[in-house]
């Protein structure tokens, strides 16, 4: 049976071809229908507008070479048509919702909440169509065998967020997916016997290497398009579901055989972990995104941005390894203590050890507890929150001269002591004062208008703090108004002005 695994790699390389080809095409149209990466952020590490165009040529090519394999007498074809319903189907049915959700928000936008629906609702979807996971159903038993399935639906779940988040440098998502998938591949060329099913499962897994792949050649940084939220989405969901369809080739215990999975998206888990647990903690709402993730945390450090993705890659290859090792059975708790002691070693290597630590206040010298700091940002996002549905849907300078008072102190609780909105040359509101202060920030509003919200730091913009951050660009939302702020997007212009503000 392995020879007829000779042909999954015409799957792999007919999907890189249409993606690396097709992608210059496809970033033509997307550029002619106006689409523009123009969001209000902080956090951007890339310069200039990119186009989210990656994901929609991904699902392209991978989609294209997943029917060829349904057409002819190839290893898909032999166990599955475009209606059976298996497990595999159900991880196809499945990727493809939550993908086409991540293309709706990159086109249109879409509230947190309702693109958590949809993943539950793609996970559940390939749960009911048989996607189960062994190991799991082994340790859990047979009288909680009815918690299996939710816990399934968790871990797709968790998996689709877990590389959107990772999804922050040049490369950096793509190529731990492309890893994670390799090591799916060669674990099933590595089966002594190779039935039908698992040639299906190949030949579906070197589809999406190959489609991943021909991303990465326009991806690599200095990247020309970035996948999305449909491209994180889709290969987050089909790479843990693909990696519930991985067997050992021999017995293992059920917590060696569990830990497979968890093991290739060590990385991933390892910074959504981080996020979710610095977020609690600062008070910030879970979603809200902020620039202290892993990567964030490596290029703080010195590294060059190519450093930082190999780095990172170079992780998730080891942890697959050790996976593999599993797989093969020749890895074994070893590999389960040296991850948890990597992961301990990384967290106090990053500095994640300290977010129990005082921090300094957002203005003055004092330092504050993290339950202080956290109940100050609740306190301000509760503010924020009140003012976006208090008064008129007005635009505009009746919307910024009615807001100004408000905003005006809630900035000085951040440690801004003053700002104003601008449209050209003309000032259109002012609040506080700028005496003293170290330069403008200018961040142009969602508006057009053209107008441009100045703010005057008291410290240089690398000093301010996430949970500042974070706050400031719900105060540009706000000011932009709800509506017009949901997803037309505003790069910053890089309007940081070296010389010092005049009063």
């Amino acid at each position: 049976m392995k020879a007829s695994l000779d042909v999954v790699w015409v799957g792999a390389v007919g999907a890189f071809a249409i993606t690396a080809l097709a992608m210059p095409l496809v970033l033509r149209g997307w550029q002619a229908l106006g689409r523009r990466d123009q969001e209000v952020s902080l956090r951007k590490v890339h310069t200039g507008e990119i186009p989210r165009a990656g994901g929609l040529v991904m699902l392209l090519g991978f989609g294209v070479m997943l029917l060829v394999g349904l057409a002819g007498n190839q290893p898909l074809s032999l166990t599955h048509h475009l209606f059976s319903v298996t497990p595999l189907t159900g991880s196809l049915v499945g990727a493809l919702l939550v993908g086409l959700t991540g293309l709706y928000d990159d086109l249109v936008g879409m509230r947190a909440r309702h693109k958590l629906l949809m993943q539950v609702a793609a996970a559940s979807i390939a749960v009911l169509y048989g996607l189960h996971w062994p190991a799991l159903e082994l340790l859990v038993g047979w009288d909680y065998w009815w918690l299996t399935p939710g816990l399934t639906v968790v871990f797709l779940v968790a998996a689709v967020n877990a590389v959107n988040l990772m999804d922050g440098l040049d490369g950096l998502a793509g190529g731990i997916v492309f890893i994670g998938l390799a090591t799916i591949l060669v674990s099933i060329v590595s089966a002594p016997v190779v039935g039908p099913v698992n040639q299906a499962v190949a030949w579906t897994t070197a589809c999406a290497l190959g489609a991943v792949g021909g991303f990465l050649v326009h991806n690599r940084h200095p990247a020309k398009v970035f996948m999305g939220d449909a491209g994180s989405y889709f290969l987050g969901f089909l790479l843990a579901a693909l990696l519930l369809h991985t067997r050992p080739v021999r017995w293992r215990v059920p917590e060696l055989q569990f830990a497979i999975p968890w093991l290739v998206l060590t990385v991933p888990f390892f910074d959504m972990g981080m996020a979710v647990l610095r977020r609690k903690l600062r008070g910030q709402p879970i979603f809200a995104s902020d620039s202290d993730h892993v990567h964030h945390r490596l290029l703080a450090a010195g590294l060059s941005h190519r450093a930082a993705v190999m780095v990172l890659w170079a992780c998730t290859a080891m942890f697959a390894v050790m996976a593999y090792l599993n797989v093969i059975g020749v890895g074994g708790w070893w590999t389960l203590l040296g991850t948890l002691l990597g992961l301990i070693v990384a967290a106090v290597a990053l500095g994640y050890h300290r977010l129990l630590a005082r921090l300094p206040a957002f203005s003055g010298e004092r330092r504050v507890g993290w339950r202080d700091r956290r109940r100050e940002v609740m306190e301000i996002l509760d503010a924020l929150e009140r003012l976006s549905q208090d008064g008129p849907e007005d635009r505009g300078p009746a919307r910024w001269r009615r807001l100004a008072p408000e905003v005006g102190g809630l900035l000085r609780r951040l440690g801004v002591p003053g700002f104003e909105v601008r449209r050209g040359e003309v000032t259109v509101v002012e609040q506080g004062s700028s005496r003293g202060t170290w330069a403008w920030l200018g961040l142009p509003l969602p508006d057009e208008e053209k107008a441009e919200l100045r703010l005057a730091l008291a410290v240089r913009l690398p000093d301010l703090q996430q949970e500042q951050l974070m706050l400031l660009e719900r105060v540009v939302g706000l000011m932009a108004g709800q509506a017009a702020a949901s997803r037309q997007w505003v790069a910053v212009r890089g309007a940081l002005h070296e010389d010092a503000p005049s009063s």
